[in-house]
């Protein structure tokens, strides 16, 4: 806050990876009698539940990143979960591979946190945050 404006107050950002909110799954098809296993991927509805208290009770802005994906892919992405109705992301970020996320993290003030699955979680250093820790089971 200067000089009593709040607006100038920048809001704590938490970045969320895609892979938090995918839940994926193989279900079998049929191909001409041979079943074939196709991958299921669907948004887990608890985690984007978890993720839009977790927000709201810090305060924070949330921002969803993907790490491969194109910036058109991830606004796609925005857009439906705009459509099912819960969606605590403010902004959608894409990144060709996780390293162009870590070199711009010293770079953002307003980054607080970056959750993430534990396999990506060193990576990030002390922006980290275990997935499971937004849930309340640490």
């Amino acid at each position: 806050m200067r000089g009593g404006d709040i607006s100038n107050e920048p809001t704590l950002r938490v970045l969320v990876a895609l892979d938090c909110i995918l839940s994926k799954g193989v279900r079998m098809e049929k191909v001409l009698g041979i079943p074939v296993p196709k991958e299921d991927v669907t948004y887990n509805r608890q985690a984007l539940a978890q993720f839009w208290r977790w927000a709201e009770q810090r305060e924070y802005t949330v921002e969803l990143v993907g790490f491969g994906y194109s910036q058109e892919e991830m606004d796609g992405i925005l857009e439906d979960l705009d459509n099912l109705g819960t969606n605590p992301f403010n902004y959608a970020k894409a990144y060709p591979v996780i390293a162009d996320l870590v070199a711009e993290l010293p770079y953002r003030p307003e980054v607080k946190h970056v959750v993430a699955k534990k396999e990506n979680g060193l990576r990030f250093g002390h922006w980290y945050i275990e997935e499971d820790a937004v849930y309340g089971s640490r």
